[in-house]
């Protein structure tokens, strides 16, 4: 996210989509079977119904409110089996165990003769077919308590954590007072950026896109459309930072080893952080004007019109980045990304709306930026030209 306040925006707004859904879901109700397991590993069944919009922690609550258990939900656990041949794994406290569950029957419906969504969710429909799965394709919930650390082996190592961090500030106090004058400074933490953040007339001289994003683009090129879910799947979150850090730091970097998932998400994050958007922030709503265009030979010539109302660097890099996007999608019956799903992934760092705005606008604006991406990636030849895929 390019700030906290974007990022609170998009919270409220995904949170308020999927209060809405769930207020439209036809079942809201559902016996869970929980096992509970103490630190003796003595075990117990209960059944608690929850809601569609409980989370595990709540749930959690619930349960040891029910059977009557010390102990805050902070000092337990709740584990899921999923049915499925995926090993058990612990829920953080925001997910919802009525989904989790809900699905794990849908997915069982699939395979069943006769059974739809409409079917699972009549009145009682759910619990009965839960009940006739067989044991090992049953979604269970485990409650168990959390491991404690000894209390005394806790406060020596926060003991040693504090110790060393003492030693770590008077080493550099120490350091910093006899740094002989004639020395160079050391690299300060506020160098300037030299890719990352920065507008794409100062990273583009003369016309010119920067190496390592021009490097990236190719392998993306070559390899994405043979990548099943290229730009959907994520990357290595350490090695995306490593790069980026890497870039920003003027290093000169041999892209062509690199994974061509981690190429997408860095290429989508140099994107995220241009100054105002790729496709300029203060024309926004005459890109959502063009949008709403029925006719599709008048839609393609109102966006032909404001591409070329956008600064030489911007149009630069939208025609090499249209032409990878093209080139993907052209081959979307191997990589499973149609134009639909790429303008999915890429288009909330394209274009945002110029001021903070309430999070039903947000979310408005952000559908029909994809459907304008979607148009640009479909439509890439007509509007940025056949002789993008030269490009490369």
């Amino acid at each position: 996210f390019s700030s906290a306040d974007v990022k609170e925006r998009w919270l409220s707004a995904l949170l308020w989509h999927i209060n809405e859904a769930k207020q439209n879901e036809c079942l809201k109700n559902l016996t869970l079977q929980i096992l509970v397991l103490d630190a003796d590993n003595c075990s117990s069944t209960t059944t608690v119904n929850v809601s569609n919009v409980e989370t595990a922690e709540s749930v959690m609550k619930k349960t040891l409110l029910q059977l009557g258990l010390p102990g805050r939900t902070s000092e337990h656990h709740l584990w899921v089996i999923s049915g499925k041949d995926d090993p058990a794994y612990p829920l953080i406290g925001h997910e919802h165990p009525f989904s989790i569950a809900l699905n794990c029957l849908r997915d069982s419906a699939d395979h069943q003769q006769g059974i739809n969504n409409n079917t699972l969710l009549a009145d009682g429909t759910e619990a009965s077919f839960l009940d006739q799965l067989p044991k090992e394709k049953q979604c269970q919930f485990v409650l168990k308590p959390r491991l404690q650390a000894p209390m005394q082996l806790r406060r020596e190592s926060l003991q040693k954590l504090t110790k060393r961090k003492k030693s770590l500030i008077d080493w550099a106090l120490r350091r910093s007072t006899s740094t002989p004058t004639g020395s160079p400074p050391s690299q300060s933490p506020t160098t300037p950026r030299k890719l990352f953040g920065l507008s794409l007339s100062s990273v583009c001289p003369d016309g010119i896109l920067p190496k390592p994003i021009m490097d990236m683009l190719l392998l993306l090129y070559h390899e994405g459309p043979s990548t099943r879910g290229i730009f959907r799947r994520s990357a290595n979150a350490k090695t995306c930072k490593e790069l980026k850090e890497k870039l920003n730091s003027g290093d000169d970097v041999q892209v062509d080893g690199e994974s061509v998932f981690v190429a997408a998400a860095v290429i989508t994050d140099f994107l995220r952080n241009i100054p105002d958007s790729v496709l300029s922030s203060d024309m926004h709503g005459l890109w959502m004007e063009a949008v709403d265009t029925e006719n599709r030979a008048h839609k393609i010539e109102a966006i032909k019109s404001l591409v070329n109302q956008l600064p030489e660097a911007n149009l630069i890099l939208l025609r090499h980045l249209f032409g990878v996007l093209h080139h993907i999608e052209q081959n979307s019956g191997v990589n499973q990304m149609n134009a639909f799903n790429l303008a999915l992934c890429i288009a909330p760092n394209m274009l945002w709306l110029p001021s903070p705005t309430g999070p039903e606008e947000e979310s408005r604006s952000t559908k029909k930026v994809a459907l304008l991406v979607q148009f640009l990636i479909e439509n890439s030849g007509e509007i940025f030209g056949g002789d993008i895929a030269s490009l490369f």
